[in-house]
């Protein structure tokens, strides 16, 4: 333990420095715990539509959506969602799962429908994921 406060004292930036990366890996994971939604892989989220009958929002914009995107997925663009999230009512008591391009930008619309008691997941790595796992797309 003498080690330890001797190494501190002998330097302090990096002792200063790993108390803060500390702080800052505690305030992150508070954060992520705070927010709800859970990232599932894509064939847990494969069997929560088989099962659980889950919804697929893919907020991802037209064109992308059309140019692919998973089965029966319900399309509202992030930049719609906050005026648009009235159409998911009818799934208020389903899983829905939120699907993006990369898994990154599914955290905003996650707190616009957590906010308003939607149940959560988020897609992890989003459709790039989907396709990695050689998941089948549809194109229109």
């Amino acid at each position: 333990m003498q080690d330890i406060f001797l190494f501190a004292q002998q330097h302090a930036l990096l002792s200063i420095a790993l108390i803060v990366l500390l702080l800052l890996l505690i305030i992150v994971e508070f954060i992520r715990a705070k927010q709800g939604a859970q990232r599932i892989s894509p064939a847990l989220a494969t069997q929560m539509i088989n099962h659980q009958n889950a919804v697929l929002l893919d907020v991802r914009s037209k064109e992308n959506f059309s140019t692919g995107h998973i089965v029966d997925a319900v399309s509202i663009p992030l930049a719609e969602l906050e005026s648009k999230y009235r159409k998911l009512d009818k799934f208020k008591t389903r899983p829905i799962i939120i699907v993006c391009a990369t898994g990154l930008e599914s955290r905003q619309a996650a707190a616009v429908l957590t906010k308003n008691g939607f149940n959560i997941h988020l897609l992890a790595g989003g459709i790039r994921g989907w396709k990695e796992a050689n998941l089948p797309l549809v194109k229109e």
